[in-house]
């Protein structure tokens, strides 16, 4: 099995929710097929949901389900931004594509056929022009105004940490 050059966990987990349902993981490759073999024969699985030519669905051991989408490199990112949600946030961006004269989904932003952005989750909100959204806040939340208006709050990210911190609970 080739390795797939991005691969990521997706859906409520990449948002940081407190309860995640299942796991959802996103992946570039040019052998899908290849891909989801390898994903299939995982030795932690239990049973198999289903499997195609490029989504699998299997449950683990510990009974979590876990989703698998193999998409292309051009697509990753706006497959990324479709299945990371949360539903509302994709929703709520469908809306503003239409009312741009665009049409988004898993494979990318178009105008009359015509491919505009997909490659990385960046170029997907630029298409509409916003600038990228942090996971956490895909909520549908009022993140796309702020976003349009430039009043996104900054996440703390590891970079931002200047110590260490213990605690015992």
């Amino acid at each position: 099995c080739r390795p797939a050059p991005e691969v990521a966990v997706a859906g409520s987990f990449r948002r940081g929710r407190e309860t995640v349902g299942d796991l959802d993981i996103v992946a570039a490759s040019s052998a899908p097929q290849a891909l989801i073999e390898a994903f299939l024969a995982y030795g932690e699985r239990r049973s198999v949901i289903s499997a195609g030519r490029t989504r699998a669905s299997i449950v683990l051991a510990n009974d979590m389900q876990v989703d698998l989408r193999v998409v292309s490199a051009a697509s990753y990112g706006a497959a990324l931004v479709y299945l990371t949600g949360s539903k509302p946030h994709n929703v709520a961006l469908r809306k503003m594509a239409q009312a741009l004269g665009l049409k988004i989904n898993e494979y990318g932003v178009f105008r009359q056929g015509r491919k505009l952005a997909g490659r990385d989750e960046a170029s997907v909100y630029a298409a509409l022009a916003l600038p990228w959204i942090p996971p956490e806040l895909r909520e549908d939340a009022g993140e796309l105004d702020a976003a349009r208006d430039e009043t996104l709050p900054h996440l703390v990210c590891a970079g931002d940490v200047k110590g260490d911190l213990h605690v015992h609970t």
